[in-house]
């Protein structure tokens, strides 16, 4: 069966489909055709509605979260509203843009940080920007706030994930923002009423500090006191003991994944700080799937210069994820989907 038919057949059948009460899924195996027939209700409910927050720039688990989350989209296990980015690296939009581009997704909506921001010279930002497809221009480009704002008033109340896996620069401007032409709600306002969760890849627990708090310790110092809704956060004891990353080599490829580690790190292995982050945000609590346990409620305090600490509180809305047997295997699921995500990228036809 020629790839290209069995495309514009299921183009044309697809309005068809989308109204039936099952979803007729289609797998193209080397053994053979396979049919799946699942419930559109349970599998539309199922999907998480995720924005990803990424300091994309200064450390190359930024790159293989992208990969991680695109993904675990899919296997429809979430849907991408949106992706801001929390650097000031101009070169940072791009890269991204081309990433999504390279995992068959060009038109998420992107979202980028204006002046002042912390900015830090990339090994890879700018080679990616310039060298693989993506055309993402300074008209498309909305102030990460904005995009926020416009995203989250278009989402049903309580069902966004947010994932940020940087600074917290934006969740700060987002938290101040006044009403606007997307929302007539103030940010903290508009904040409670779409946001189900926060992820946040931050801290050091019980206590400690840690880069993406303190490169920007008031945004920090700000959200954590602020945020009305669940806030999760992946500390930086978990990433550093989950190293992933040289599986790459084996893409034959030049793939902008596979060229972001080479430039980074010689396609070594890396932590995967991010990575864990992006897979807490989307891997229910109950899935079978989870590799971690969490603390029980309890609040988190950042001081003025980036310094986290822990207490218990019951009616706390913190919590953070902690070590158990299971954790280590997260090596070997966070490898197998960064290299899933480069193997079904789609490249761009020839003109």
């Amino acid at each position: 069966m020629e790839r290209t038919r069995l495309t514009c057949t299921l183009r044309q059948i697809s309005p068809f489909l989308s109204s039936l009460k099952y979803i007729l899924v289609i797998s193209v195996l080397s053994a053979g055709v396979f049919f799946l027939f699942i419930p559109a209700s349970v599998r539309t409910e199922e999907i998480n509605r995720i924005i990803l927050d990424t300091d994309i720039s200064s450390d190359v688990d930024d790159v293989g979260a992208v990969a991680v989350l695109h993904a675990l989209a899919d296997q429809r296990k979430a849907q991408i509203l949106g992706i801001m980015v929390s650097s000031g690296d101009p070169w940072s939009g791009n890269c991204l843009d081309a990433l999504n581009t390279s995992f068959g997704r060009p038109d998420i909506p992107i979202g980028v940080i204006k002046d002042p921001a912390v900015t830090h010279v990339s090994k890879y930002t700018r080679y990616i920007a310039e060298n693989y497809p993506n055309d993402l221009s300074k008209e498309d480009i909305l102030a990460a706030v904005s995009l926020y704002r416009k995203i989250l008033a278009s989402q049903p109340d309580h069902s966004v994930t947010v994932i940020s896996i940087g600074y917290l620069s934006n969740l700060d401007r987002l938290l101040r923002s006044g009403p606007d032409a997307f929302s007539p709600l103030d940010g903290k306002t508009l904040v409670k009423k779409k946001v189900k969760r926060l992820v946040c890849m931050g801290g050091e627990f019980p206590e400690g500090r840690e880069w993406n708090l303190y490169q920007d310790a008031a945004a920090s110092s700000f959200v954590v006191a602020r945020w009305p809704v669940a806030l999760d956060f992946c500390g930086f004891e978990i990433g550093r003991r989950i190293l992933t990353g040289q599986v790459l080599q084996n893409i034959l490829t030049d793939h902008p994944l596979k060229k972001s580690y080479q430039l980074f790190n010689n396609l070594t292995n890396r932590q995967s700080w991010d990575q864990v982050a992006v897979l807490q945000g989307v891997i229910a609590e109950t899935s079978p799937d989870k590799y971690w346990e969490m603390t029980s409620h309890g609040v988190v305090q950042v001081d003025a210069k980036g310094n986290n600490s822990w207490r218990a509180e019951k009616s706390g809305l913190h919590r953070y994820m902690l070590w158990t047997s299971r954790t280590e295997q997260l090596t070997h699921v966070i490898d197998k989907l960064m290299f899933a995500a480069a193997g079904r990228a789609v490249k761009p036809e020839p003109e």
